[in-house]
C-alpha cells in the first residue's frame, strides 16, 4: 500500500528537485553546426533525477588549444562556444563555457583523453558531476520527437483537470546507447522536462514493465505490445491509483528488418538475458500442462500430470462475473459481464493427490499486480510461494482482474471486488484433489491484509489468515500516517508536516462528503487552499513562478489534480472502511506480521488496535509479530522510504520465511 500522488506534480517536484548543475547548463543542438567539426565527442550527463546528452566538437583533439562548441539537444537550440580550451602532452583537457548573460550558468570541464574516451568532471559553483565523452562518427537525425532516439513513444495521462503528456524514448545504439546496455528515458512534455531515467522488465506473461525510480511513489508503467508493434497499452502507476496510459510509436517500423526496432531489440536483449541466466541455473523442473477446463473438474483424476520430482507449478483459470457493470447493454440486451482470474498453483515436492495437504491462496496489495506481486526487480509473491511449497503446501497465487493474463476491469474496482476474487479462487483452491478442505487458507499482504480477514468474515471455513502489514485502522488514518511518517523521514520539519497532514484530512472529507462526479467538490478543495495559504504558499517556495499569484495557481492546479485520485471508487471505498470491523466475525488462526521500518502501514497504531480487537474476541487465535530492521516488502533495509526497495538487492528477508514456517507447524496447519 503507498501513497497516493499524481505524477504531474511528482515530475515538477522532481524537476525543482534536480534544478541545479544539469538544468542550468541551459546548452544547444545545432545538427550542420556539428557535421562541419572535424571531432564529435558524445556523452550523458547523470544526475538522480535526470539524464542529459551532451555534445561537443572540436576542431582537433591532437593540438593544444583547439576550438570548438558544446550543446545539449535536450534542452535548447543554440550552440554554445567552448573558452580557454588547452590540451596538454599528457593529453589532460580543459576549457570554460560562459553563456552570455547567465552568469549562474557558466561551468568548466577538467579531463583526460584516454585511448577511445574523454573522462573528466563538470563543475558549475561548487557542484561537481562526472562525465565521460566516446567519439563518433557521426549524429543521427535530431527530429523534435525523437530527440535522436532509435524510437519514441508518446502517450498522455488524463489527471482530472488536465492531461499530463508523456514521452518514452529509447536509445539502444551508437553513438548514444549500445544494444546490450540501452538507455530508456520519461519526458514529461507539458513542463519540458526531459530524460528522467527509465529502467524496463519483461514478465514471462510477456508484460513490459518501464520503472522510473527518480518520480516519488514507485512509478511504473506496466504495458503490452501490440502485434503490429505500433502500440503499447497499459497502465502508469504511482501511488495508489492506476492510470490507463496507450502509447503510439513515433516514426516507422523498419520494413525491411523489423528486428532492428529499439523496443523489438530491447525486449530481445531482456529474453535473451533471462534465457543465459536460466541456462547457468541448476535445471528446474518444467511446467506441467494446464487442463483445459480446470474450473470444471478439479477432482478428476491427476488432471495435472504431476511429477514426484520436485516442485511443479500448474496454470488454473477461474471464471468470475463482474457485479458492478449494469446486467443490460445499451441495446438492451444481457451484457457480457464475464471474466477470468488466471493463475499458478506450486506443489509440494512428491505432491500425491491421494494425500491431504494445506493450501493458501496469495492476495496482493493495492495497485494492478501480478500474480508474483512483482515490483521493480523483485518477486516477494513468488519466492514465499516456492518456500511454503518447499515445507510441504499447495500454494496459489493470481494476476489481478485486467493484470496480466486474467481478464475484466480494475480501474474501477473496489477492495470488496477484490475480496469476492479472493474468495473465489480460495474456493477453487478447495476443490483441488489432494487439498484438505479444512487446512485452506488466505496469505494477504498490505490491501490484501484487509481483504484477507473479510474473506474470513464471510467464510466461516477459511482455515488460517497470514497477514503481512496488515492495515486494522480506517483507511483514512492509513493513509494520512503513512504521508506524515514518509514526509518525517524525508526531512520535513513538524510544523510543516501538521499543516500538510490537515489539508489532506480535509481534502479526504471532501471527496467522501461529495459524489465523484459532482463539481462543486473541486471549489472546496480551492477554499480549502486558499484558506492554508500561508502555510502552503512557504511550503512551495522552490515551485517556479513569475509571481505570487502564479505560484498560487499552479499549487490549487497541482492539488486539485491530486483531489481527483481520492474521488477513484477504490480510494473513496478505502478511506470510509474500517477493517477492524470483520475481526469479531471470526476465530480461525492468525498471524499478522508487521515490519519495524514500513512507513506505509505503521506498525505501532495498527499492532495497537488488533491487540485491543483480541481482548472483545476471545476465540480468536492471533499471534502478532514485528520484525526488526524490514520495511513493507520484508526486506532489510536503511529507512524503509520506497524509493529504496528496487535498490535492495535481497527480495524478503530469510527470517520472515522462516516466521511463515514456524507459525504454520506451531498450529499444526503444517505437519
Amino acid at each position: 500500500m503507498s501513497a497516493y500522488r499524481i505524477v504531474g506534480k511528482q515530475l515538477q517536484r522532481a524537476v525543482l528537485a534536480g534544478a541545479s548543475l544539469a538544468l542550468l547548463l541551459t546548452l544547444s543542438f545545432d545538427t550542420q553546426a556539428c557535421q562541419n567539426q572535424e571531432e564529435i565527442w558524445v556523452g550523458w550527463l547523470e544526475t538522480k533525477a535526470q539524464n542529459l546528452r551532451l555534445v561537443i566538437n572540436l576542431s582537433s583533439s591532437k593540438t593544444a588549444n583547439p576550438s570548438g562548441t558544446i550543446h545539449s539537444p535536450d534542452q535548447s537550440a543554440t550552440p554554445l562556444p567552448i573558452t580557454k580550451a588547452t590540451i596538454d602532452a599528457q593529453r589532460q583537457v580543459s576549457f570554460q563555457v560562459n553563456p552570455e548573460g547567465i552568469g549562474s550558468a557558466a561551468y568548466s570541464f577538467q579531463g583526460k583523453f584516454t585511448q577511445d574516451a574523454l573522462i573528466g568532471e563538470i563543475e558549475q559553483g561548487g557542484a561537481k558531476l562526472p562525465i565521460q565523452f566516446t567519439k563518433a562518427e557521426s549524429l543521427p537525425n535530431e527530429t523534435k520527437d525523437l530527440l535522436g532516439a532509435d524510437s519514441a513513444w508518446v502517450g498522455a495521462l488524463d489527471v482530472g483537470t488536465r492531461k499530463v503528456p508523456l514521452r518514452f524514448r529509447i536509445y539502444s545504439s551508437a553513438p548514444y546507447a549500445t544494444n546490450t546496455k540501452p538507455r530508456i528515458l520519461l519526458d514529461s512534455l507539458a513542463e519540458n522536462a526531459n530524460g528522467f531515467p527509465a529502467s524496463v522488465s519483461l514478465s514471462d506473461s510477456g508484460m513490459i514493465e518501464f520503472s522510473i525510480p527518480a518520480i516519488p511513489g514507485n512509478a511504473k508503467y506496466i504495458a503490452k505490445l501490440s502485434e503490429d508493434k505500433k502500440i503499447l497499452s497499459g497502465k502508469f502507476q504511482q501511488g495508489f491509483l492506476p492510470l490507463q496510459l496507450d502509447m503510439q510509436r513515433v516514426g516507422e517500423l523498419g520494413k525491411k528488418d523489423p528486428t532492428q526496432d529499439a523496443m523489438v531489440r530491447v525486449l530481445g536483449s531482456l529474453a535473451n538475458a533471462e534465457k543465459t541466466l536460466e541456462v547457468a541455473q541448476a535445471p528446474q523442473p518444467q511446467p506441467v500442462l494446464m487442463p483445459k477446463k480446470p474450473t470444471e473438474s478439479p477432482r478428476a483424476s491427476n488432471p495435472y500430470g504431476l511429477q514426484p520430482n520436485g516442485l511443479q507449478e500448474q496454470d488454473f483459470v477461474v471464471d468470475r462475473f463482474d457485479t458492478r457493470k449494469p446486467l443490460l447493454n445499451e441495446s438492451g440486451k444481457r451484457a457480457d459481464n464475464s471474466f477470468k482470474l488466471a493463475g499458478t498453483i506450486t506443489f509440494p515436492k512428491g505432491f500425491d493427490p491421494k494425500l491431504q495437504y494445506p493450501a493458501v491462496v496469495f492476495v496482493t496489495g493495492s495497485g494492478p499486480q501480478d500474480r508474483d506481486e512483482t515490483i521493480g526487480k523483485h518477486k516477494p509473491f513468488r519466492e514465499i510461494a516456492n518456500y511454503l511449497a518447499s515445507q510441504g503446501m499447495v500454494v496459489l497465487r493470481y494476476d489481478d482482474r485486467g493484470v496480466g493474463q486474467s481478464s475484466g476491469e480494475f480501474i474501477k474496482a473496489t477492495s470488496l471486488d477484490f475480496a469476492d476474487d479472493a474468495m473465489a479462487v480460495w474456493q477453487f483452491a478447495r476443490q483441488i484433489e489432494g487439498v484438505d478442505r479444512s487446512r485452506v487458507g488466505l496469505l494477504g499482504h498490505s490491501e490484501g491484509g484487509i481483504i484477507g480477514p473479510m474473506v474470513a468474515a464471510w467464510q466461516r471455513e477459511v482455515g488460517f489468515l497470514i497477514l503481512i502489514a496488515p492495515p486494522v485502522l480506517p483507511g483514512s488514518e492509513i493513509l494520512s500516517s503513512q504521508i506524515d511518517r514518509i514526509a518525517e523521514l524525508e526531512g520535513v520539519g513538524q510544523e510543516d508536516r501538521a499543516a500538510a497532514k490537515a489539508l489532506q484530512i480535509e481534502l479526504q472529507q471532501i471527496a467522501l462528503r461529495f459524489p465523484s462526479d459532482d463539481e462543486s467538490a473541486l471549489s472546496e478543495v480551492r477554499r480549502a487552499i486558499v484558506q492554508r495559504w500561508d502555510t502552503l504558499g512557504r511550503l512551495s517556495q522552490s515551485v517556479a513562478a513569475a509571481d505570487e499569484g502564479a505560484r498560487k495557481k499552479i499549487v490549487i492546479d497541482a492539488i486539485t489534480a491530486q483531489f481527483k485520485g481520492l474521488q477513484s471508487p477504490w480510494m473513496r471505498q478505502f478511506l470510509a472502511y474500517d477493517p477492524s470491523s470483520n475481526w469479531v466475525l471470526f476465530d480461525c488462526p492468525v498471524l499478522a506480521v508487521w515490519a519495524e521500518k514500513d512507513t506505509q502501514v505503521l506498525y505501532e497504531p495498527n499492532l495497537k488496535k488488533l491487540e485491543s480487537i483480541v481482548t472483545h474476541n476471545m476465540n480468536l487465535k492471533a499471534d502478532m509479530v514485528v520484525l526488526s530492521g524490514l520495511n513493507h516488502l520484508l526486506q532489510r533495509a536503511d529507512t524503509g522510504l520506497p524509493d529504496e526497495y528496487d535498490k535492495i538487492d535481497q527480495t524478503i528477508d530469510p527470517i520472515a520465511l522462516d516466521t511463515f514456517g514456524n507459525w504454520l507447524k506451531k498450529r499444526e496447519i503444517l505437519p
